[in-house]
């Protein structure tokens, strides 16, 4: 750690050295980096916002269109009623059914294709065929029986802002909906992230569009006459698109025009604090042009371009010197060299903030010993040692998944993390370890040896107490762990006994 300081200030000295001298010879340069900074501060600044924005207009609809969504659920079951006593749908009056509650009627089939409905332009439409994670969503609703409300969704058609409500019939052969227009809602009317959009658009000389984006690639945008969709756009956009979707992380590629011109388009992953079905996750399209630079460089063209080139030089240069050494500490810091596992100081860190931050869930916490781990070392050799503990690191991990991490505290003691577990569920997890270790031994010629000669220890404890630490469920399990060890060793024991409460 000391030396990476060393050479992290010798680089931060050097690019000061750099940087001064370019400035001197070259004073033009401030009025650019000004405007990088600039730059890069407006596009924070505008991003956040509408984020927090569109947080804002999600939360607000989750909360006060409570009165709207039992509404649905009450039209909905009077259909099922209706459906009960009238199972001939050919011959419901869909039009008489929707003066009568101010909604859009929806009959779809078992293949989820809408067969009636007195919103024409959604008639025969087949989400089976144009939308099939959508279909999806609507076949468990199906199962489930349950009525499900969307949050603020647009029409598959014409991408107009719409809200749905869903209900299947008893007998599974049709699903229910109906749908309204969120324009004429007031909550909607209030709350409308259109119209921060807007208000940026004209605040920010760069900024020249913000679109919204759902799931299934369809953009909301009520102005068009035809629905707008990513399979509208060009390849590269949808590509781009597909990323920030499965990654949720934002991603961008920019265009480069005549006359030094260039639009950078961004895509920023969005999901809303409350599951409410395809309008959940969407991803903001945000357009922006560098209007603002070229009219500065303008100014002094012919100077500015040498100066340009020697900043984006240095810049770069020197982002990837700090990039690199940061990027090694970090590492270094958070995992075990050898098992590429977490290592015992981000296991306590991790730890205290998993038990600060629990509400309703019960952390559990297994710690693993390789018994015999020693013989391993003195018949085979460290190299072999070493390849058992990167092999039970990896099975570990396997075992685990995303139910939790896997730590190394050092030598052959390891350790699993589960943010919410139960008993029966942290034994079933040890067996399967149990079970995963005892077939290394046999897995290839190669590893029978090395393997014979082990078993594994557990021991694990699960978090009950509201105050418990990250000690105390450690000590606990460490108990349990040793009474597998005094069992006679290659077992798994659970520590029943919940913490006493402390002292006020």
């Amino acid at each position: 750690m000391k030396n990476l300081r060393i050479k992290l200030l010798i680089s931060l000295f050097a690019f000061a050295l750099i940087l001064v001298g370019v400035i001197f010879y070259v004073n033009r340069q401030i009025l650019t980096e000004d405007m990088k900074k600039q730059e890069v501060m407006n596009r924070t600044l505008i991003e956040n916002h509408i984020l927090k924005d569109m947080q804002a207009v999600d939360n607000a609809h989750f909360y006060f269109d409570k009165n709207l969504s039992e509404k649905m659920e009450e039209v909905l079951r009077k259909l099922i009623t209706y459906y009960k006593e009238n199972p001939h749908i050919a011959k419901w009056d869909l039009q008489k059914i929707k003066s009568e509650n101010d909604m859009d009627v929806y009959i779809l089939d078992q293949s989820n294709t809408v067969i009636y409905t007195t919103f024409e332009k959604d008639k025969g439409l087949a989400f089976s065929e144009c939308c099939h994670r959508f279909s999806t969503l609507l076949d468990e609703r199906r199962a489930s029986g349950e009525y499900y409300s969307d949050g603020i969704d647009i029409s598959t058609t014409t991408g107009g802002y719409r809200k749905f409500g869903y209900l299947a019939t008893s007998d599974k052969k049709y699903l229910f909906e109906v749908g309204i227009d969120l324009l004429d809602d007031p909550v909607f009317q209030t709350f409308n992230f259109g119209k921060t959009a807007d208000y940026l658009i004209d605040k920010y000389a760069d900024l020249i569009e913000v679109q919204t984006i759902n799931a299934g690639g369809v953009f909301f945008d009520d102005s068009k006459a035809k629905k707008i969709t990513v399979n509208d756009k060009s390849k590269m956009f949808q590509e781009h698109f597909e990323l920030a979707k499965k990654t949720m992380k934002p991603t961008e590629y920019q265009t480069e025009f005549k006359n030094g011109y260039i639009e950078k388009y961004r895509f920023i992953p969005y999901e809303a604090e409350a599951v409410r079905g395809e309008s959940t996750r969407r991803v903001v399209y945000v357009k922006y042009g560098n209007f603002t630079e070229i009219r500065a460089l303008t100014k002094n063209i012919k100077q500015f371009r040498v100066l340009l080139c020697i900043a984006l030089v240095t810049s770069f240069i020197m982002l990837l010197v700090i990039n690199k050494l940061l990027s090694k500490t970090i590492h270094l810091a958070t995992y075990d060299p050898l098992t590429n596992v977490y290592n015992r100081a981000t296991y306590v860190s991790k730890m205290d903030k998993l038990l600060r931050q629990r509400k309703t869930n019960q952390p559990g916490l297994l710690l693993l010993d390789l018994d015999n781990f020693k013989q391993v070392n003195d018949r085979f050799g460290h190299v072999e040692g070493d390849k058992i503990l990167i092999e039970t690191a990896r099975t570990l991990k396997q075992e685990v998944g995303k139910n939790g991490f896997v730590v190394r505290f050092g030598g052959d003691e390891f350790a699993i993390v589960l943010y919410d577990t139960k008993d029966e569920s942290m034994g079933k997890l040890a067996n399967s370890i149990l079970e995963k270790i005892h077939h290394l031994k046999y897995e290839d010629n190669v590893s029978i040896d090395r393997w014979s000669v082990l078993s594994v220890s557990m021991g694990g404890a699960i978090c009950i107490h509201p105050d418990e630490s990250e000690r105390s469920l450690f000590e606990r399990a460490d108990n349990a762990l040793y009474q597998s060890k005094n069992a006679g060793k290659d077992q798994y024991t659970s520590y029943e006994e919940a913490p006493a409460n402390k002292e006020s």
